[in-house]
């Protein structure tokens, strides 16, 4: 339930952080009532401390001014979001499931799981009954694969197979393949930048002497709240570009 209220915050950070501060300073003019004034206080505090957390840990507010909230999207899309522990970590306040609900009208379901590779992510969808039909599947795998010692060759071979695991069970459905973006493997920075049917190879390419330190959390492999805004924004660009 405490997730479900901080993943809320996050789908709405102008309401969650301004609808406090407003309340605190309307009781904050209505002096009459010292308990009012108490309460207009309280009010505020709560506001600007959501905010401060909304903005400098969750980074939530950047995806709603950058050029995708100007078009979005009048239907409801339906996403499967399949990977390991990006994609879990996607779905909490910060992640980049969340930012992409927070800006267009997605139904998601997500299969992950952390620490899988590639092969592993497959045979969780082998045996599995989905709830939603979805119109585009997001895939995420290779790290892992990496950080196990398979060559780029190999993972290259264990994201084929798990593209066509995918293919095989949704026929019809768009498939886009996140592109596996730098991270550590022991003192050893990784680039690779490797996808399958991908048109987004540069995805992580900008900036990317500067990327472990702007976008990496300190264990040198997950996405930190600005990544996931990154690979949020670039997501809905492109399920906006393929309705539109």
């Amino acid at each position: 339930m405490w997730d479900s209220f901080l993943i809320y915050l996050a789908l709405h950070p102008f309401a969650s952080s301004l609808l406090p501060i407003c309340m605190g300073c309307l009781f904050l003019m209505l002096k009459q009532k010292s308990f009012l004034r108490v309460a207009g206080f309280v009010s505020l505090c709560i506001g600007i401390m959501v905010g401060s957390i909304l903005h400098f840990r969750w980074d939530s507010f950047s995806i709603h001014f950058s050029d995708i909230s100007d078009k979005g999207i009048s239907r409801k899309v339906n996403i499967l979001f399949v990977g390991d522990s990006i994609t879990c970590e996607g779905s909490r306040p910060r992640g980049f499931i969340t930012k992409i609900r927070s800006v267009l009208p997605v139904g998601f379901e997500v299969v992950c799981q952390k620490g899988a590779t590639s092969s592993e992510i497959a045979d969780l969808l082998k045996n599995r009954s989905f709830q939603l039909l979805p119109s585009f599947i997001i895939a995420q795998s290779g790290i892992n694969d990496l950080l196990n010692g398979r060559t780029e060759k190999q993972t290259l071979a264990a994201q084929d197979d798990l593209f066509n695991q995918i293919r095989s069970k949704f026929p019809d459905t768009n498939i886009l393949f996140i592109p596996t973006h730098p991270f550590f493997k022991g003192d050893r920075l990784i680039n690779n930048e490797f996808a399958l049917q991908s048109d987004n190879s540069s995805l992580w390419a900008e900036n990317l002497t500067s990327f472990p330190k702007n976008y990496l959390l300190a264990d040198g492999i997950h996405l930190n709240a600005r990544g996931n805004t990154i690979l949020a924004t670039v997501i809905a660009r492109k399920l906006i570009s393929k309705l539109s």
